[in-house]
């Protein structure tokens, strides 16, 4: 498990997984709060506590300071939980608290906050050790984690029915990818408090990283019917979902969830993300535009806000957020995705030179995106610029194998290019691999009626005949290419001095087409 999906899917129960001897059932209102992403109920249940328990209002401060800390909101954080020594230099979390916010910066003023915490620590309980170590699982790191299991198996020693040890044990060893080991922790969660959504939510975690998605959604419904209003829950779905490409679902859980948790920007960043998958792009941009607005910093928010802009037709402002996009990300988080949209845009720029630069680029780092190439080749194409256009298509045949459509892309730049010879040779492809399609016959006559113009040799005469074989049982739908068909074939015994066959041919087209001047004239042809 990486760092981002342990903080996207664990941040929120890092926090406050300790039980305290001052009145339990207030302080797992407000934990349940934090879990379930409502901060700002939070932030005033635990204000409101400071006043009605005074006697504890250390702990309520510590509390508050992690509201902000889930908020990711360090500075304030820091701030309440020195407010927490404040009101009691012997409250042991604020220590621990504090020792999570400086060790990122300080690791021996880290480390010596969370020495105090720990001395301070009452023996039969484990919540300092739950704290501490769910800042070392929040890191992601293996070497960590085994930090983390250690004070939790010492906390466990405190309180064995500690019901968020177990949970944090479990987190821990999901971290060294340690499945089996997790799942016990999690069972033990589960047999001391059976009907917490949390166990579901990490039970389902583990179905996860084994990719066993079903089992994973199964485990996180059966959460919500603990509690329904537990919104986390809803997204862990939504990103099943995503995973599994399923983006509709993804989408309808997400919404779900965002009904259920305070509104956050980053939330609302992944809303607009799964909108752009499904291909919502306008209201993707108008999710991203409010978020810009906001001062949202992250730059993919540029690189999707881009993507969305190419797909709704507006070229010149996408070209300008893919280039804020380059201008501010980190190198390393650079795709071959933002390469192929930066051609994509310099295609519909008309600047084929640095559309081609940043094909390469895009194909250097993703092969797959060699399919690139035809985009260009289109391009030239469609400019009447068959020499290039040939070039970007077999650009892409280095990369890729060769499909169908490509034999027919680069035989139509030959063609069209005049290049008979080198096109008939790549039809010759087309037909081998799809007998039974006239496009590729067709094409092979037309390239060799202009390599024999003068019907020396009727070399085009097999390939229009395959044509009028493949396409006579449906004269509605293949028409025009049987007419060309016809009338070469006619034209043929013409220069044959074949009046009767001619004859028959002209009558065909004429079946097809009363009105067709040339057979008309043929048919007067003594």
């Amino acid at each position: 498990m990486n760092r981002l999906q342990l903080k996207q899917s664990l941040l929120f129960a890092f926090v406050l997984l300790g039980t305290f001897t001052l009145n339990a059932q207030d302080v797992k209102k407000g934990k349940d709060l934090i879990l379930k992403e409502r901060l700002i109920d939070a932030k005033a249940f635990f204000t409101q506590q400071l006043t009605a328990d005074p006697k504890n209002a250390a702990v309520y401060q510590f509390y508050i300071g992690e509201v902000y800390y889930a908020a990711e909101k360090y500075d304030s954080a820091k701030i309440q939980y020195k407010l927490a020594m404040q009101l009691d230099e012997k409250e042991a979390l604020s220590y621990a608290g504090l020792g999570k916010i400086v060790i990122g910066t300080n690791q021996v003023e880290g480390q010596q906050n969370f020495e105090k915490a720990l001395s301070l620590a009452s023996k039969k309980s484990a919540e300092v050790y739950n704290v501490i170590a769910g800042y070392y699982i929040q890191t992601g790191d293996k070497k960590n984690a085994d930090l983390a299991i250690a004070l939790l198996q010492t906390g466990l020693k405190n309180d064995p029915k500690n019901f968020y040890s177990n949970i944090l044990a479990g987190d821990a060893y999901l971290v060294k990818n340690d499945g089996s080991f997790a799942a016990s922790y999690f069972n033990a969660a589960a047999n001391i408090d059976p009907n917490n959504p949390l166990t579901f939510w990490r039970k389902g975690n583990l179905y996860a990283n084994a990719r066993n998605y079903d089992a994973a959604i199964a485990s996180y419904k059966e959460g919500l019917t603990k509690d329904p209003e537990f919104g986390p829950l809803y997204k862990e779905i939504g990103e099943i979902y995503y995973r599994s490409k399923q983006y509709k679902k993804a989408i309808e859980n997400y919404q779900l969830y965002l009904q259920k948790i305070d509104k956050n920007d980053d939330a609302q960043f992944r809303y607009a993300s799964f909108l752009y998958l499904t291909q919502d792009y306008k209201t993707a941009l108008t999710i991203f535009d409010q978020l810009e607005q906001k001062k949202y910093a992250n730059p993919i928010l540029y690189r999707l806000k881009a993507f969305c802009l190419y797909e709704t037709g507006a070229y010149d402002k996408g070209l300008e957020y893919e280039n804020k996009f380059f201008a501010t990300a980190d190198p390393k988080n650079i795709l071959a995705v933002d390469y192929e949209y930066l051609a994509k845009f310099y295609i519909k720029k008309e600047n084929d030179t640095l559309a081609l630069k940043n094909i390469e680029f895009a194909v250097l780092r993703d092969s797959s995106k060699a399919t690139l190439w035809n985009d260009l080749g289109s391009y030239y194409f469609a400019k009447s610029n068959y020499d290039k256009a040939v070039y970007a298509y077999k650009k892409k045949l280095e990369k890729i194998k060769a499909e169908d459509t490509d034999y027919l892309n680069v035989g139509k730049a030959y063609y069209f290019g005049k290049k008979y010879k080198e096109a008939d040779s790549t039809f010759a492809y087309l037909t081998e691999a799809r007998p039974t399609a006239h496009i590729g016959f067709l094409y092979r006559a037309r390239s060799n009626a202009y390599l024999d113009t003068d019907y020396k040799t009727g070399q085009a005469k097999p390939f229009y005949d395959k044509v009028i074989e493949l396409c006579s049982t449906d004269e509605v739908k293949y028409k025009e290419p049987l007419i060309e068909s016809y009338q070469y074939v006619a034209t043929y015994y013409l220069y044959k001095k074949d009046k009767v066959n001619a004859d028959i041919y002209w009558n065909k087209v004429l079946k097809l087409d009363p009105a067709n001047k040339r057979a008309q004239d043929g048919l007067k042809v003594k």
